[in-house]
């Protein structure tokens, strides 16, 4: 239990030291937004690049990914469906609302984690989760956005500004150098685009406690309950479900890197489309901060009884 509480420390320490710089105003929340920003055009297309890049078919579940990805639908439609009829939120926000359910903070928080407890064997399908969402789920989150966020469809403008989205220009880049063979180990390019992608955790949490600190006031409230329990408590348990009915219940070794992703709280890459999207993120930021401090408990405790079960 220990040894989870330490790895598990810089996590809260980093949004701690973010809402001291917004407390004393050293930076504001245009500061975050700026932040934001760079995660969105940068870093995480570097994220995505590398993950996509150094991604081993080989020893993957496809059928393990095929399951959490009907979970992840399923609860992302159903967080959108929620939130943009019950709390009438936009379509633009909803859709980043449904996002932030269906992913969880598995660049930022969970493959640190499996690679500082776990084998290789954990860590690569943690890797292989963040492959799928990189290329499918954000893909699809990111053809909604730029569709609902047009007043007037023009599918030729459209098309263009689609491929401007740095999201979608990683996934093609990063599977064109894939399916070609081409090798960037030791390379520039390779050094370049994994110092960018270190940078995604330190600052996305940085950010988070920027914004959350300004907004301190009722951070409970009935939407981020709502969001809370779609993520921590429904998506764990569905993914249960659906992946026991589709191994009859008898669970592979390798479950236990998708399992650990579905307790991960709300995705911080939320924070990133509500920048790039005009959105304002103080409930969002309120539900990731709520998420994030259950999550730790239950990660330090799932943590600590499959190590001492191992």
């Amino acid at each position: 239990m220990i040894s989870s509480l330490s790895g598990l420390a810089p996590f809260p320490l980093l949004i701690l030291l973010g809402m001291f710089f917004g407390v004393f105003k050293i930076f504001g929340l245009e500061n975050a937004r700026t932040f934001n920003l760079f995660i969105f055009y940068v870093a995480i297309p570097c994220v995505i690049f590398e993950a996509v890049t150094k991604s081993n078919q080989e020893n993957i579940n496809f059928g393990l990914l095929a399951s959490y990805f009907v979970m992840q639908t399923i609860a992302g439609l159903l967080a959108f469906y929620v939130t943009h009829k019950f709390f009438l939120r936009t379509k633009t926000e909803a859709i980043i609302w449904g996002l932030s359910v269906a992913l969880s903070n598995h660049v930022l928080i969970i493959l640190p984690l499996s690679q500082i407890f776990f084998d290789d064997s954990i860590s690569l399908h943690v890797s292989s989760i963040i492959v799928m969402d990189s290329v499918i789920l954000i893909s699809i989150v990111t053809l909604g956005l730029e569709y609902v966020s047009k007043i007037k469809i023009d599918l030729r403008k459209y098309s263009k500004d689609l491929l401007k989205n740095p999201l979608v220009i990683a996934v093609l880049l990063s599977v064109i150098v894939k399916s070609s063979g081409i090798n960037l180990n030791n390379s520039i390019a390779e050094t370049i685009t994994s110092k960018l992608a270190q940078t995604t955790m330190p600052i996305g949490l940085i950010s988070m406690g920027i914004i959350l600190s300004h907004y301190l006031n009722r951070v409970l409230t009935s939407l981020t309950v709502t969001i809370s329990f779609l993520k921590l408590l429904f998506a764990p348990l569905a993914l249960l479900i659906i992946t026991g009915f589709f191994y009859q219940f008898n669970y592979p070794n390798n479950f236990l890197g998708t399992f650990l992703v579905s307790l991960g709280p709300c995705g911080a890459f939320s924070l990133a489309l509500c920048a790039a999207y005009n959105v304002n993120p103080s409930e969002i930021v309120k539900a990731i901060f709520v998420t994030t401090v259950i999550s730790f408990f239950i990660l330090t405790l799932f943590i600590g009884i499959v190590l001492n079960n191992l």
